[in-house]
């Protein structure tokens, strides 16, 4: 019976641990659940099953775009060239090259683009070899080409100061110089904005412009009133490649800073026979003069002859201690005419127009300075005052003719502040 009773014991005591290893099985099973669910103690999943962390994109192989695309023609050379990186590849080493010549260009500093930084040239075939690392495509070079337009011709912006000089960078000019881009061909009227677009005017102090195209082949800029004495002025026309218009491109960029001088403005008055002089805006002098004697001819071609002094504002344009002037440089070669007279130097000359009015000395019939106007258009200064006036005048300064029956136009004189600024545009 002892023996049956410890056998029974042993079968009962490991029937209850057995039964105690499925409790505790069960109980860490349910525990498992229940952490899964909740989170667990700690913030874990203490059951859950354990798995790799999400792929970065990243940092997963990418590929290299070129910019123009392969293959392509009649690129503008203006155009830049641009090798983007994707996802995880990167950019390192790129050369474009024309024969021996070579683009220049700039890596950014993560490695994801690069773009040049010299332009191109017109009719060329260029190629583009680029490096990079993780790409999906397993080759870490590939090359490329693109050839760049043909022109019909090629026509470069001159930023001038009037039709007879260039703006001349660094240089000083009068409150009244407009900011002119001329061309040596017509542009189209549809390629005009586009070309208004690549021209940019800054100044110090500020003033707020408009570019006006005055013919076909010329566009100035200018404020609604004249620049501020002191003024630094920045010109840059961004044209090189732009299109002109059949077949025509921009030949070249062109940029000047120049600075303008004290205000000087002049008023000759064709009534009162004086012109008053003012230095930021402050009157200095009235200086006695004659002017345009009025009438009107014809020219040995049958050109039409006014012998007016032109009312408006002119610009100043040029000046030269003696010209040489004549008759027949406005067409009257007959010495029979009353309008003929031989070559003659004048002296202290300053052209205020292209047609041939100058504010000049005059050293005959010196009795009619102030009192009448006979002069064929020019103002006549005594000798009192013409070295003065010479001195004094820059180009871009203002000289403005009150009361004459003619006015100033763009075949005969800077006339940029003769058109109202709600018709500038």
């Amino acid at each position: 019976m002892t023996i049956r009773t410890r056998t029974s014991s042993r079968r009962i005591a490991a029937a209850l641990i057995a039964g105690g290893a499925l409790f505790l099985a069960g109980c860490t099973a349910s525990s498992g659940a229940h952490f899964r669910n909740s989170g667990g103690p700690g913030g874990t999943n203490a059951g859950a099953a354990v798995t790799s962390p999400p792929a970065d994109p990243s940092n997963a192989p990418g590929s290299l775009t070129v910019t123009p695309a392969a293959n392509s023609k009649n690129i503008a050379p203006n155009a830049s060239v641009k090798v983007a990186a994707t996802a995880g590849a990167t950019v390192t080493s790129v050369t474009v090259t024309a024969g021996s010549s070579t683009i220049k260009g700039t890596l950014a500093a993560d490695g994801k683009t690069w773009t040049s930084t010299s332009p191109l040239k017109f009719n060329t075939k260029y190629t583009v070899a680029v490096s990079g690392t993780n790409l999906a495509n397993g080759h870490p070079q590939t090359t490329s080409t693109f050839t760049t337009v043909k022109p019909t011709r090629t026509v470069s912006p001159h930023l001038i100061a009037n039709a007879l000089q260039s703006l001349d960078s660094g240089a000083t000019y009068g409150v009244g110089e407009p900011i002119m881009v001329h061309f040596a061909q017509a542009v189209p009227t549809s390629q005009r904005a586009a070309i208004v677009d690549a021209l940019t005017v800054t100044s110090t102090p500020q003033v707020d412009g408009r570019w006006h195209w005055i013919n076909s082949q010329q566009v100035d800029y200018r404020g609604e009133d004249y620049w501020p004495a002191g003024a630094t002025v920045s010109v840059s026309a961004k044209l090189y490649g732009v299109s002109l218009g059949k077949g025509v491109y921009g030949g070249a960029n062109a940029h000047a800073t120049i600075h303008i001088g004290d205000k000087h403005y002049a008023v000759a008055d064709n009534k009162t026979h004086t012109m008053k002089v003012y230095i930021n805006d402050k009157l200095v002098k009235t200086v006695p003069v004659s002017m345009g004697m009025g009438g009107s001819t014809r020219g040995a071609q049958g050109q039409f002859i006014n012998y007016w002094t032109r009312s408006g504002p002119h610009v100043v344009i040029v000046k030269s201690p003696t010209v040489t002037m004549s008759s027949a440089s406005y067409g009257i070669t007959d010495p029979k005419s009353p309008f003929f007279y031989a070559p003659e130097t004048v002296h202290d000359a300053v052209r205020i127009s292209y047609s041939g009015e100058f504010v000049h000395l005059r050293t005959w019939t010196v009795g009619d300075i102030g009192k009448r106007n006979t002069s064929h258009g020019c103002i006549n200064v005594g000798a009192a005052y013409a070295s003065y006036m010479y001195k004094l005048l820059r180009t871009g300064d203002i000289v403005d003719v009150v009361n004459t029956p003619v006015k100033v136009s763009f075949d005969n004189t800077v006339a940029d502040w003769a058109v109202p600024w709600s018709q500038w545009k």
